[in-house]
């Protein structure tokens, strides 16, 4: 798998989840210049207090990948990775998170998340015991969800599949 955001059809299948599905007020969206996905809005966390993009996987685009790779520069907040595949809880798609590693605002960095590091989540709290199944994968995504007001902006260059 890899994504550089250079064509519409790798931009246009992007979307935004904000907390506004649970009544919050937050905003954020995907953005898309010269290559790269600008991520970026502002976090209200008065009735929820977080924003995501997402795409589509092609299923079994993952199965051959110990994790992803992937070129961003952000402004310091605590972003996390987001996975979701065939994994459900009482009836619910589980999402399984992972915290992109920590960069210097405003630089570029490449930064690895091994499926190793990935925990189910649903609306937010740990599942315990959920399995992530990499061949089942079906979407990607983006999440801040720091506890903190303010705007974020996290720009993305590309994304990639890391081998075994």
């Amino acid at each position: 798998m890899y994504t550089n955001f250079e064509t519409v059809s790798q931009t246009q299948i992007w979307r935004a989840v904000n907390d506004g599905v649970m009544g919050g007020l937050s905003s954020g969206s995907p953005y898309f210049q010269d290559g790269i996905m600008i991520f970026k809005g502002v976090i209200n966390t008065n009735g929820g207090g977080f924003s995501s993009v997402r795409s589509p996987v092609e299923e079994g685009a993952l199965k051959e990948a110990d994790g992803v790779k992937v070129r961003l520069r952000s402004d310091g907040r605590a972003y996390k990775l987001t996975f979701r595949s065939d994994a459900v809880w009482r009836g619910r798609r589980i999402s399984f998170q992972a915290p992109l590693p920590t960069t210097t605002a405003g630089e570029w960095a490449e930064v690895v998340v091994p499926f190793s590091a990935l925990r189910g989540s649903l609306f937010g709290r740990p599942v315990s015991g959920a399995k992530f199944n990499k061949e089942a994968v079906t979407e990607l995504g983006f999440i801040l969800a720091d506890g903190q007001d303010g705007p974020f902006r996290l720009d993305v260059d590309w994304i990639a599949s890391c081998p075994p």
